[in-house]
């Protein structure tokens, strides 16, 4: 085999093997489904599930307590998600919530979740104090 054939050969196999290494973007989103950051989201479901207001409110940053359960103050907030229903947030199969993506940004992460009988939406995930906390959430549907 010539050295310009080789050669040839080489830079097309290359040239392959670069094209189907690319992920898209919805296909990145989709692998951190199972990140720590989605992990959390499904954690305060779990609590709030559970009708654990302390668990899940623990997971929580003051915004994200206005933003989540939408009440003022942790206290209420704990208040609130004890009154729950136990398992209130489960669907027909038991799941809790659905995450249907994850992007990491400069504050740290935007998880794109459905939770049974609720709007979809995007939750904020930040890192505080070491921990990953919900910062805050903005429904789909404006």
């Amino acid at each position: 085999m010539s050295s310009k054939v080789s050669c040839g050969l080489l830079a097309a196999a290359l040239c392959l093997a670069g094209c189907g290494s690319d992920k898209s973007e919805s296909e990145q989103e989709r692998e951190h489904a199972d990140s720590p950051a989605a992990q959390l989201v499904r954690d305060f479901y779990e609590a709030a599930n559970d009708a654990n207001g302390t668990q899940a409110c623990g997971l929580l940053t003051e915004a994200g307590i206005r933003t989540v359960v939408r009440v003022k103050t942790r206290d209420e907030c704990i208040r609130t998600v004890d009154a729950f229903q136990t398992g209130s947030f489960e669907n027909e199969d038991g799941e809790l919530v659905e995450i249907e993506g994850v992007e990491q940004g400069e504050d740290g992460f935007d998880v794109d979740a459905v939770v049974k009988g609720r709007t979809e939406g995007t939750y904020s995930v930040v890192r505080r104090g070491g921990r990953l906390l919900i910062d805050g959430f903005k429904s789909d549907e404006g």
